[in-house]
């Protein structure tokens, strides 16, 4: 029994919406909508069929981050094996070394100039740190297992733990956008009519 005025989350719906060019938004998101209301409500049910839209948003997602994820995690490993040796950073914040900025400014061109829309410069970008940040814990966790007990031993380093994230967040918007705005203009400069 298909109810064709379900809809999925709407999340997911503007996540497709900001990471796809504008000439594939209704083609794209209508495929999804159809297969979701059509096959995948009444093979999994309302909740499996919402993750199965999130999944497919997320694949489109990936396919423009994708290269800044490359980029994070080979920054990650590149650097932080070396004791003693510290990247130059604009802030004492994970994620906020120059060599991040230069990769966030970097993918939000790149999903700017991709799509013209200085929205998807800065998303890549915030997807690119927040992934980035997590690295970095996944890197001090594997070195220190004893930081798993940090926050049960002190819950105040949970509130560090989320100044560190809003910092590593703003810093990421920052040089999106500054990324992003770069790339909407060389977009426009290939796509204007002659």
């Amino acid at each position: 029994m298909t109810d064709m005025n379900a809809t999925p989350p709407r999340i997911a719906q503007s996540l497709a919406v900001v990471f796809l060019r504008d000439s594939e938004v209704e083609s794209v998101t209508g495929d999804l909508l159809e297969e979701y209301r059509e096959v995948q409500l009444d093979a999994r049910g309302k909740w499996r069929a919402d993750l199965w839209y999130f999944a497919q948003v997320l694949s489109v997602v990936g396919r423009v981050v994708w290269p800044g994820i490359l980029a994070i995690v080979a920054l990650r490993l590149l650097t932080f094996p070396l004791p003693g040796r510290t990247i130059p950073s604009l802030v004492p914040s994970p994620g906020t070394s120059i060599l991040d900025a230069m990769v966030l400014m970097w993918i939000a061109y790149y999903a700017a100039r991709r799509t013209g829309r200085s929205i998807t410069g800065i998303a890549a970008a915030v997807t690119t740190g927040i992934l980035g940040f997590g690295s970095f814990f996944v890197y001090a966790i594997a070195t220190g297992p004893s930081l798993l007990l940090a926050p049960v031993q002190d819950p105040f380093v949970v509130v560090i733990f989320c100044v560190l994230l809003l910092i590593a967040l703003l810093f990421a918007v920052v040089a999106g956008a500054a990324g992003a705005v770069v790339g909407r203009w060389r977009h426009s400069v290939q796509h204007r009519p002659v």
